[in-house]
C-alpha cells in the first residue's frame, strides 16, 4: 500500500471521534495564520554596496471578523435548533461560544487586532533594524491605503514601529483601489470568479480528500438526526464554512476575548472539530486561494493578470527613486488578494508554481507562507559609488528568488536585468493593460 492511501485511511478514520487532547493547535489556519517573519539572517550586502530605497506592499495585520456575526447562516440555524429542541449538547456549547463571539467581536468589525498591531509594528521595527541607513531622520515615505479601515490601521501601526515622523514635504497617504485593489474591480476577474475554469477542479479536489458524509457527522455532533435531515446541501456546506470561518478568527483575538473578562478556552471552537476535520477545511479554503488568487492552473490567466497595475507601479517608483531620490520607500497597505497575484505575477519562488494536478498543489503552493495575516513583499534597492543598482525579493521577510532569472549573486539581482524581464512580461501581456499603462510601457526604453 503506498503512503498516499495509508494517509487517506488515516484522514478517513479521524472523522469518528474527538480526540481529547488534539496536537493541531498550530496549524490549519490557512490565511489566518498568525504572522511571523521567515528569515532572520539575512545574505552580506554586495562590497561596495548599501541599501537606498525599498519598494513594499504588504496584507493588513491580523484582524477581527468583517461581518457581524449575526448575519452568517450559521447563528440562524442554531436559533432555529435551539427553538425546535434539536440541540444537542455540543449543539448548546456551540451556541453559546457562536453568542459570546458576537459579543467581542461587535466592537471590532473590519478592524485589526491588538494582535495585529503588533504584527504590522515588528515588520516596520525590523525594516529599520535591518536598513538604518535608509530611514535616517528626517525622511519621507509614500504610503497607499485601500478604502479599508484595517488597511489604514495598520499603515499607522506599521509606521511606529518605523518610528516615521514625517517632515512638512512628506505627503498625506493616499487611496488607490485601481493599483491594490485590481480583483474588486476588473470585471473579467468577477467573470472568472463566477465561471471561471477553477471548478472542475475543486470540484475534482472536493471527492478526493472530503470523506463521504463529512458534512452530516460534522452536523451530528450539534444536532439531532430530524434537523438534519431538513438542511439542504447548500445550508450544511454554509454552516460547516462558518464554523470554520469563526475557528479561524480565534488566534488573532486572543487579546480582546481576555480584556473582556473571559478565557480563551470559551471560545476554542477547535475543540469542536477534529484535527482531520480541519485538515479538510484547510486544504479546500487554499485550494480556492490558489486557483482564483494564486498561479492555479495558469500563470497567466486573469487572476494572475489583473495584478499587473500593481508590477507597473512597482517599476514605475523604482524609477522614479532612482531618478529623483525624493522618498525612502513607497509603502502599500492591502489585502491578501493584493498579495497572492503579485507574488505570482513576479515569479517569488515558492508563490508562482502552476499545477494542473490539484490534488498535489500544497507541494509548489501554502496559502500559510505565501498569504498569512501581514504578509508582505519587498523590494530592496542597493546603489555603489558607480551608481550602479542591486535589488533582491522578499516574500514576507524570506529571501527569494525570481523564477527564470538566473544571478551569480543570489539574493541579489541587477536591477536593469530585473527591470527587463518584467518589462518583457508585462509587454506580452500589454493587450491587457489601459491606455496609461501602454503609454508608460512605449516610453520606457
Amino acid at each position: 500500500m503506498n503512503k498516499i492511501a495509508i494517509c487517506f485511511i488515516t484522514l478517513v478514520l479521524g472523522f469518528y471521534s474527538i480526540t481529547s487532547a488534539q496536537n493541531c493547535q498550530n496549524q490549519y489556519w490557512g490565511t489566518k495564520t498568525i504572522y511571523e517573519p521567515q528569515q532572520k539572517k539575512y545574505a552580506p550586502i554586495p562590497k561596495g554596496y548599501k541599501p537606498v530605497f525599498i519598494n513594499y506592499v504588504g496584507r493588513h495585520g491580523a484582524r477581527h471578523l468583517t461581518k457581524d456575526v449575526f448575519t452568517y447562516s450559521a447563528y440562524s440555524v442554531l436559533q432555529k435548533a435551539d427553538s425546535a429542541k434539536a440541540l444537542k449538547p455540543d449543539g448548546y456549547k456551540l451556541k453559546q461560544m457562536v453568542l459570546l463571539l458576537q459579543k467581542i467581536e461587535h466592537p471590532g468589525l473590519k478592524s485589526i487586532s491588538a494582535r495585529g498591531v503588533s504584527e504590522q509594528q515588528g515588520i516596520g521595527a525590523r525594516m529599520l533594524l535591518h536598513y538604518p541607513g535608509i530611514f535616517k531622520v528626517p525622511f519621507c515615505v509614500n504610503i497607499i491605503l485601500t478604502k479599508e479601515e484595517r488597511t489604514k490601521q495598520s499603515s499607522e501601526a506599521f509606521l511606529k514601529g518605523l518610528k516615521y515622523a514625517p517632515a512638512g514635504a512628506c505627503t498625506e497617504p493616499k487611496i488607490n483601489n485601481d493599483d491594490l485593489r485590481f480583483f474588486a474591480i476588473a470585471p473579467a476577474y468577477a467573470d472568472f470568479e463566477e465561471n471561471g475554469n477553477w471548478k472542475p477542479q475543486m470540484a475534482k479536489l472536493e471527492n478526493a480528500v472530503k470523506p463521504a458524509g463529512f458534512n452530516q457527522h460534522f452536523l451530528s455532533r450539534f444536532f439531532e438526526k430530524a434537523f438534519i435531515a431538513k438542511m439542504s446541501a447548500d445550508e450544511q456546506d454554509s454552516f460547516v464554512d462558518d464554523i470554520y470561518s469563526f475557528s479561524s478568527v480565534i488566534n488573532s483575538i486572543q487579546k480582546e476575548i481576555t480584556d473582556a473578562g473571559y478565557k480563551n478556552t470559551e471560545l476554542d471552537f477547535r475543540t469542536l472539530i477534529t484535527c482531520d476535520e480541519l485538515r479538510v477545511l484547510d486544504v479546500l479554503n487554499s485550494a480556492d486561494d490558489f486557483l482564483k488568487k494564486g498561479p492555479g492552473t495558469d500563470i497567466n490567466g486573469i487572476q494572475v493578470r489583473d495584478a499587473v497595475p500593481l508590477l507597473v507601479s512597482f517599476i514605475n517608483t523604482t524609477d522614479n527613486y532612482i531618478a529623483h531620490k525624493s522618498v525612502a520607500a513607497e509603502l502599500r497597505f492591502a489585502h491578501a488578494e493584493t498579495i497572492a497575484p503579485i507574488a505570482a505575477l513576479m515569479g517569488l519562488n515558492g508563490a508562482s508554481t502552476v499545477t494542473t494536478d490539484i490534488t498535489r498543489f500544497e507541494k509548489v503552493w501554502q496559502a500559510s507562507k505565501v498569504i498569512p495575516l501581514s504578509s508582505n513583499i519587498q523590494w530592496v534597492l542597493f546603489k555603489n559609488d558607480k551608481g550602479k543598482y542591486l535589488v533582491k525579493c522578499l516574500l514576507n521577510e524570506k529571501e527569494v528568488a525570481i523564477a527564470g532569472l538566473p544571478t551569480q549573486t543570489f539574493p541579489y539581482y541587477r536591477w536593469l536585468i530585473v527591470r527587463g524581464y518584467y518589462l518583457k512580461k508585462l509587454n506580452k501581456l500589454r493587450v491587457n493593460l489601459s491606455d496609461d499603462m501602454h503609454a508608460y510601457l512605449t516610453n520606457l526604453k
